[in-house]
């Protein structure tokens, strides 16, 4: 089983976008539009490799991170988190995921006890791959292009013989109600975010 994008094209394209446009939404756009121009099966593939890095990044010390910059312990708000962070680029996702705690030397400078809630959470980019999809297909309508990307993934998948992995049950070590707890994760953002008392 081989994708017909590799994971070196796929941080490359992030990378350019990110080099090109430092507006989230121009960047995506970009990415968008580039993709555009590749086959079926290279946007297909750009799907699954962000499905793959999702799945690479699920755990529960990078999930104290995204709680402690988003303020929110849900699965959605954590999805939402790593895609962001997919989108900044691979040396960020790389040293991120390495050390949750390096998120510090990413987020804004002025940010305070009144830190904007969402501002690190990007779900829009899922949809990259789709609406690619769309344009190159020529199919407007949103509901119609992610029904079709949907079936024509999935044929894809089934056609290289690609396998879905299960996201892994986590065994937690930090609960929102401990601070402590959070602290010993991610000592510098803990000391940067937290609102509650030390």
């Amino acid at each position: 089983m081989e994708l017909k994008m590799t994971r070196k094209d796929f941080w490359k394209y992030i990378d350019d976008a990110v080099k090109k446009h430092q507006d989230g939404f121009e960047a995506m756009t970009y990415l968008a539009d580039m993709l555009t121009d590749k086959t079926n099966e290279e946007i297909f593939s750009f799907g699954i490799i962000v499905d793959e890095i999702m799945l690479e990044s699920y755990n529960e010390k990078l999930w104290c991170a995204s709680y402690l910059v988003n303020g929110d312990t849900g699965e959605d708000c954590f999805d939402f988190f790593r895609l962001w962070l997919i989108s900044r680029g691979e040396r960020i996702y790389n040293d991120v995921v390495k050390n949750p705690d390096n998120l510090i030397k990413y987020i804004e400078n002025s940010v305070d006890e009144k830190f904007v809630q969402d501002f690190y959470e990007n779900e829009d980019f899922f949809f990259i791959a789709v609406d690619a999809f769309g344009k190159k297909n020529k199919i407007e309508m949103f509901e119609e292009v992610f029904e079709k990307y949907l079936d024509e993934f999935d044929n894809y998948k089934y056609k290289i013989g690609y396998v879905d992995v299960d996201y892994p049950k986590l065994k937690f070590t930090w609960c929102e109600k401990v601070p402590k707890s959070m602290r010993k994760i991610c000592p510098k953002l803990f000391e940067r975010l937290y609102i509650g008392e030390n």
